[in-house]
């Protein structure tokens, strides 16, 4: 059969051109009769005659009941999706903008005068009409001629909305003292900015500032320790009038001192009486001031505070093996590790039951043999050495898209604990108030994987995987080290011992 007698028989009828079979075409010929004849039935004599003389189509049969639960499901997905639909337009009429401008500024290399003249007239020209300072166009102009020639994997991803404009300024931002080290190839540069658009297309904006950081750090021809000690010079205290009373009393200083004090500050705040009226920052505020003028912290109305309704729990430490071992007369299965007392004191079985012969509450504790991590605990809370553990492990909120810190958050029972879950590192998290409470309040289910690796589900049925991230140090291959340039000099720190030759 030629191509004309296979065109006869499709519209003859006798060929089907999508390959379905004639019971097939037979069930679909049925299935328009009975949609028709429903339609028709449904219709009163007067709709029947405004359809046979062509004034009015065949109405649709009306659907089924939607139920208020479906409603609002198919309306937060409709919005969801707009939204989304309304972000990704945006972008690339942001990306068609910059291109815009990268194009002008490019071409007014090649017009006759000074170069900088031509760009500010063509600025304030622009200015005028967007109703905005020269100053601004000009550095959007310079920005943008940047943007297109120095990333242009980032702008391609920003045109096609495969991330936002929050990415955008964030890579725009992190790659800034690698595009101006002239000592980084250029290839170098564009392995750094192909790794961070990939991270962009998963993450938040500021979850890819701290990640940059790292990234950008690794690729910057001088060394970190170097870096800082041309900071550290900067170090200074200073006072800015805030109006009203107020004033701003900063403190730029090595980032480690600043963390430790802060950290300080807010494990004070933390003991806030609940009657105190103060909120939990103005409290802490508070707190750095009493220390810095009379070095002392806020009290409590019961005079020395962190002191009275602590009650002492006995905490006895056992390594996961000896659950493996058979127990026999002769000693056997016996652990060679004394039993641990409140995670910190070394002691015989014998001393820990006499300690704890008039203990009421017991917990144990299971460790792992290698690690030395808490595995289980009994009681609701988690153990101290497993806080640590959780801290070090998560770093911040594990809520898709959230990068609160994890001294701001909670640790969460993924598994709930009044519905048999288990405080087991293995199931618990760090959640920040706002999306511990938003677990608990709607329909967002969390399930944790191996590895600390969590599984979110949205209302809608989207999932979302939260990966711990990395927080230890970085390795390069040796073959990639230039022994003797200035990643390997002299360091700086006061009373640092000298380099030596080491035997690897």
């Amino acid at each position: 059969m030629d191509a004309e007698e296979y065109i006869a028989a499709v519209r003859a009828g006798a060929i089907d051109p999508y390959g379905r079979s004639a019971d097939e075409l037979q069930e679909s010929l049925d299935a328009y009769d009975r949609d028709w004849t429903e339609r028709l039935m449904a219709l009163t004599d007067e709709q029947l005659d405004e359809v046979v003389a062509g004034r009015m189509p065949l109405p649709a049969l009306p659907g089924p009941i939607e139920s208020e639960h479906a409603a609002r499901f198919r309306a937060e997905f409709e919005f969801v999706g707009r939204a989304r639909a309304l972000q990704a337009q945006r972008a690339r009429l942001e990306a068609a903008e910059r291109e815009l401008l990268a194009a002008r500024f490019a071409r007014l290399a090649d017009e006759p005068g000074v170069f900088d003249t031509n760009l500010r007239e063509t600025a304030s020209n622009l200015a005028v009409e967007l109703r905005l300072s020269d100053r601004t166009m000009e550095r959007r102009m310079i920005a943008a001629a940047r943007t297109v020639t120095e990333l242009p994997l980032t702008h391609d991803a920003h045109r096609a909305g495969r991330i936002n404009s929050g990415h955008l300024r964030t890579i725009e931002q992190a790659t800034e003292t690698l595009r101006l080290d002239s000592n980084v190839q250029p290839d170098e540069r564009a392995r750094v900015e192909q790794e961070l658009v990939a991270i962009a297309e998963t993450v938040t904006p500021g979850q890819l500032r701290s990640r940059a950081r790292r990234i950008v750090d690794r690729a910057l021809s001088e060394p970190l320790q170097q870096r800082h000690d041309r900071a550290r010079e900067t170090r200074e205290l200073f006072l800015q009038d805030e109006g009203d009373g107020m004033a701003f009393l900063g403190v730029r200083c090595i980032a480690v001192a600043a963390k430790a004090a802060y950290n300080r500050a807010t494990d004070a705040a933390r003991r806030k009486p609940k009657d105190d009226p103060r909120t939990f920052d103005q409290y802490r505020a508070d707190v750095v001031l009493d220390l810095l003028t009379r070095g002392e912290v806020p009290d409590d109305t019961n005079g020395v505070h962190g002191v009275n309704g602590i009650t002492a729990t006995v905490a006895l430490t056992i390594p996961a093996t000896s659950l493996l071992r058979e127990r026999g007369g002769d000693g056997a299965g016996q652990e060679l590790f004394p039993a641990l007392l409140d995670d910190e004191i070394l002691v015989d079985v014998d001393t820990v039951r006499m300690l704890a012969a008039e203990t009421v509450t017991w917990e144990r504790l299971f460790l792992h043999p290698v690690t030395g991590v808490p595995v289980t605990v009994d009681t609701y809370r988690p153990n101290r050495a497993m806080r640590r553990w959780l801290r070090a492990r998560d770093g911040r909120c594990r809520w898709p898209g959230c990068n609160n810190p994890v001294y701001r958050a909670d640790v969460d029972h993924t598994h709930d604990w009044a519905a048999g879950g288990v405080t087991t590192i293995g199931n618990l998290a760090h959640l920040c108030r706002r999306h511990h409470t938003m677990k608990h309040a709607t329909a967002w289910t969390v399930q944790q994987l191996q590895d600390g690796v969590l599984e979110f589900t949205s209302p809608l049925g989207v999932v979302l995987r939260s990966e711990p991230e990395p927080q230890g140090p970085a390795f390069t291959d040796t073959d990639d080290v230039i022994w003797g340039t200035i990643a390997c000099t002299q360091p700086s720190l006061p009373n640092a011992p000298p380099l030596v030759d080491v035997p690897f």
